[in-house]
């Protein structure tokens, strides 16, 4: 039995919530909760870009759907920033590490689907891919 859900997805718009709900390949891996689970206990998180466009700004996950207990959970996760291409050069990339929060605990009902989603507020910082992983106690 999985303890864990993975799900990604480009993540494009600024102040638009996306909702994560691909896997590499898997183009719609299963959001439902594995069974006799009771919270998310672990969140792993990252984002990329291709810094193609200048500006600042921070990512949010959204955690809901009828799996999470007690309403939607936000969390910040990354902030980046990327500077305006110079003629002739490549574009800067845009990377932050890896968000980790390892002591995490949201209550969640087992067997149900639980809605992932990630935001870009600021300003646009181009095109950017997002990745979380929940782990489940």
């Amino acid at each position: 039995m999985s303890r864990t859900i993975t799900l990604e997805a480009d993540v494009n718009t600024v102040d638009t919530a996306t909702n994560l709900t691909a896997q590499g390949s898997v183009a719609a891996p299963s959001r439902v909760l594995p069974r006799n689970i009771t919270k998310i206990t672990g969140i792993l998180a990252a984002v990329s870009g291709d810094g193609a466009a200048e500006g600042s700004g921070v990512f949010f996950i959204r955690l809901g759907g009828t799996a999470v207990r007690n309403g939607e959970q936000t969390l910040m996760f990354a902030c980046g920033q990327t500077n305006t291409v110079q003629t002739g050069s490549d574009a800067p990339a845009m990377q932050t590490g890896l968000f980790k929060l390892m002591d995490a605990d949201i209550a969640v009902d087992p067997s149900e689907v639980i809605d992932v989603q990630v935001e870009m507020a600021g300003e646009d910082l181009g095109d950017t891919c997002a990745v979380v992983t929940l782990i489940f106690g």
